[in-house]
């Protein structure tokens, strides 16, 4: 009898089918959580980013028409303000006439002269500071002060005032009352207060007037009928116990004869009082060297408007009165300050230079007005226009149309107001900035900041001043991070990808394992600890034995070589013997001998090269060219002798050496390395000599004065940091590569190292190129190692021995400081925007790359 066996059916179990279902599902959910999770950081970061290209916004014009006589015809208003509440306003005429009006129905609240007995022939106004300085017919000078006092009122002084409603104002002597919307009752006015009469010691009238406030005192600037150019400093000292103020009066004068054609409009005493310009309405200026108060001089006298017959109506200065604003008759507007170039030949080393043109042609400037906190100028035109400029970025905030001719300006002291006075009445609008310094030109551009010699990409966004002029260009910041990368890449990449291919291709797996174990390791170290490693220790060592640094560069390779050849001497049978670890302890023994030469090498290579000493010959202090370009055509040298070697000499040794035993063989590699490392040593000298001799010096380009801080040593830990990685990645693609192809090439005649050579590496192209990848990926947006060991200077230059400030570095330095919605906090996101974008850019790049790379290795 035949028995039959039955066919036994297999099922999945439910649990695994359920399990299986379970974990498909998470996984994809945890990938659509990923592209989710990484959609919602770009776009909280370009809602963030957003409001930088908003313009400026301004409310609805509010016009008052001015219930007393007119404010005075087009030559008579000196200057203008309004209060930060936006309640008041003042306005001084040539005659010395103070005029305070309320903004909200044009009432005139007081009206006074400045002083009693003769009027005033010059008026000066120090808006910033609140100081007042007024010039007279006989010579003399008085000071003063100006500006609006607050105050809140309580108790009996508050009693008449109860009744007001939120946001109600009423007009009480010379201060108006308002209830603010928390219900304090508040009182502002127009406080003036000019004091007694300077003696100056000279009876000449005083045409023009300037001063300037500064925590030491008061200088002033006369310009007198005589053509004198007299300076005082006026220095109070308050006696703390009797309350006795004493006033110290230093002064010097220069007499000036004008030039023909040159007619006195303005004076300005610049920050500090270092210059004074006096202006000439035909368009030229002459500045006076007056740092010597005592002894000043005509440092020159430039032609502001020199290609055209345009003439000066208005000139004052910006914040922190360092930058000139002078404007013609013909629309335009020039931004002027002075810069120390080489070689200048003006008693002070400067010169006046045209830095920035606003404005637009056509009507005639009729007032300026410049802000108290910012670069901003609002500046009005004859034909009834009113535009408001960012000086720095140069951009056009807001274009605006009065309906009568605009004597006077003002924007509030919070830059929420912008006022435009006529003879008739006021227009004021509510006003934002918003972002005005930046446009795409100010970020990505060079940008002419005051006191640079011309225009330069500069990150600074912070000062210990007010009048701080903020620089926000990142291109320094894209450079440093693009600078950091490529010195890690240029370290850490050849290491990595040798030694995996040596590990995976000339290693045992008994000895590759536990290698490869030790280096995985290596990447859980965190950044921070090789930041401070690097900043506190190697920065240091590094800095002490920089030759032997330098030296190392060149031995540590050669020594490996060396016990390479060395090894190749070696009987085969012993050869064979060690061919596994022990070899390898050899190769790792070989990095004592190439430390020990470079330390022992070291000290003649900065005497050689470096006048004996490398850091006054970085900083140029000594030596010749050769040394700087030594360093570069020492590798370049080498390269070419790797070429020829490969080109040439390889074939005809082979060809020669057909029938030698292998220990003629190893004895002729080892000739050859020994002659490839004098003739790379000959022709890196042969190139060097030349290009000095032609005389270019490779100090001040990738070479340049030494930081102890520096890409150099940047270079090197962030190089350990990703090795690491791309050694895990491309040890795993070298791997991979299937085995009958490294069969089929041994079994076709290739060496080992053919076969990894010409067949391995091609074949896992793919898979070293995403290894790269990956380290890059790690390079662009490291933190810690860069905040420590670079010393965040935001420069842009190739020096190796100079430090640089990286995008993400930057971030976690000054966001923390940055005030939420200001333009530095929407910048630093800005930032990190763009280094969101660069890591995208790469990381398709790359994909697309080894997409290409992948076919070509499928067809193998």
């Amino acid at each position: 009898m035949v028995t039959r066996r039955t066919r036994r059916v297999r099922t999945t179990r439910t649990s695994v089918r359920v399990a299986e279902r379970i974990a498909s599902t998470l996984i994809s959910i945890g990938g659509l959580g990923t592209i989710a999770a990484v959609g919602l950081i770009m776009v909280f970061l370009v809602w963030v980013v957003a409001p930088l290209v908003g313009g400026a916004t301004l409310d609805e014009e509010r016009r008052v028409t001015f219930a007393a006589e007119p404010v005075g015809d087009d030559t008579r208003i000196v200057e203008a303000q309004v209060d930060e509440y936006r309640l008041l306003s003042w306005s001084l005429d040539r005659d010395g006439r103070l005029l305070v009006r309320r903004l909200d129905n044009g009432d005139l609240v007081a009206e006074r002269a400045l002083v009693d007995g003769p009027r005033p022939s010059a008026l000066g106004v120090d808006v910033e500071r609140g100081s007042l300085a007024l010039g007279f017919a006989d010579g003399s000078v008085r000071i003063g002060s100006i500006g609006f006092g607050a105050e809140l009122l309580a108790g009996e002084s508050a009693v008449p005032f109860l009744s007001l409603a939120a946001g109600e104002r009423t007009t009480e002597g010379e201060r108006v009352v308002e209830r603010s919307g928390d219900g304090f009752l508040r009182a502002q006015r127009c406080r003036v207060d000019v004091g007694e009469t300077l003696d100056t010691g000279s009876s000449s009238a005083v045409v023009l007037i300037d001063q300037i406030e500064t925590d030491t005192g008061r200088t002033l600037a006369t310009y007198h009928a005589d053509h004198t150019l007299a300076l005082y400093r006026v220095v109070e000292r308050e006696n703390l116990l009797t309350g006795e103020i004493t006033r110290k009066l230093v002064q010097g004068s220069v007499a000036f004869e004008p030039p023909a054609g040159f007619e006195p409009a303005s004076l300005a005493v610049s920050s500090g009082g270092s210059s004074t310009y006096l202006v000439s309405a035909d368009g030229r200026v002459a500045r006076f060297d007056t740092r010597d108060l005592e002894a000043p001089e005509l440092a020159e006298t430039v032609d502001l408007l020199p290609e055209s017959d345009a003439r000066i109506t208005a000139s004052r200065f910006l914040l922190g009165r360092t930058t000139l604003l002078v404007a013609d008759d013909r629309g335009g507007v020039g931004a002027f300050f002075v810069v120390k170039p080489d070689g200048a030949s003006t008693p002070d080393g400067a010169l006046l230079v045209r830095a920035h043109e606003l404005g637009r042609p056509g009507a005639a400037v009729s007032a300026l007005a410049t802000s108290q906190r910012t670069r901003l100028v609002a500046v009005a035109y004859a034909d009834g226009e009113v535009h408001v400029f960012n000086v720095t970025s140069g951009k056009d905030l807001v274009a605006l149309r009065v309906p009568e001719p605009t004597l006077a300006l003002a924007l509030a002291p919070k830059d929420d107001a912008l006022v435009a006075f006529g003879a008739h009445g006021a227009s004021a609008w509510g006003f934002d900035p918003k972002h005005s310094e930046v446009t795409f030109a100010a970020l990505f551009r060079p940008v002419w900041y005051e006191g640079y010699q011309g225009p330069e990409h500069v990150w600074q966004s912070s000062s210990g001043t007010d009048d701080f002029e903020p620089k926000l260009g990142l291109l320094p910041l894209v450079f440093g991070t693009l600078k950091a990368t490529f010195y890690s890449l240029l370290f850490g990449v050849p290491i990595a990808i040798l030694a995996a291919l040596f590990s995976s291709e000339f290693l045992s797996p008994r000895v590759r394992v536990p290698i490869k174990s030790t280096v995985e390791i290596m990447a859980g170290l965190p950044s921070v600890v090789l930041g401070f490693l690097a900043a506190v220790i190697f920065a240091p060592f590094v800095q002490a034995v920089v030759p032997a640094v330098l030296a190392g560069l060149a031995t540590l390779p050669l020594a490996l070589l060396l016990g390479a050849y060395l090894w190749q001497l070696l009987p085969q049978r012993i050869a064979l013997r060690f061919a596994d670890g022990r070899r390898f302890a050899c190769i790792v023994a070989m990095l004592p001998v190439g430390v020990a030469a470079a330390a022992w090498l070291g000290p003649w290579v900065e005497r050689w090269l470096f006048a004996g000493d490398v850091e006054q010959w970085l900083a140029g202090e000594r030596g010749g060219a050769l040394g700087g370009w030594m360093l570069l055509f020492v590798p370049l040298a080498g390269l070419l002798v790797a070429l020829a070697n490969g080109r040439a000499l390889t074939p005809w040794l082979r060809a020669r050496s057909f029938g030698w035993g292998r220990a003629a063989c190893a004895r002729a590699d080892l000739v050859r390395f020994a002659f490839n490392v004098v003739a790379t040593v000959v022709i890196a000298l042969a190139l060097s000599a030349a290009v000095a001799g032609l005389g270019f010096d490779a100090r001040g380009s990738f070479v340049d004065t030494y930081v102890q801080r520096n890409a150099l040593v940047v270079g090197f830990v962030m190089g350990f940091a990703i090795i690491p990685i791309i050694y895990t990645i491309a040890e795993d693609a070298l791997t991979s590569v299937p085995g009958h192809l490294r069969l089929a090439s041994l079994a076709a005649g290739a060496t080992p190292w053919q076969t990894a050579v010409h067949v391995i590496l091609p074949t896992a192209a793919s898979g070293l190129f995403s290894a790269v990848m990956v380290g890059l990926g790690r390079a662009v947006g490291e933190t810690m190692i860069v905040l420590m060991a670079t010393g965040n200077t935001p420069v842009m230059n190739w020096n190796v021995f100079s430090g640089f400030r990286t995008l993400s570095a930057n971030i976690a330095t000054e966001l923390p400081e940055a005030v939420k919605n200001s333009t530095h906090y929407r910048t630093l996101f800005l930032a990190a925007l763009l280094l969101f974008a660069m890591t995208f850019a790469v990381n398709t790049a790359a994909e697309v790359v080894r997409q290409r790379f992948r076919r070509r290795a499928f067809q193998l």
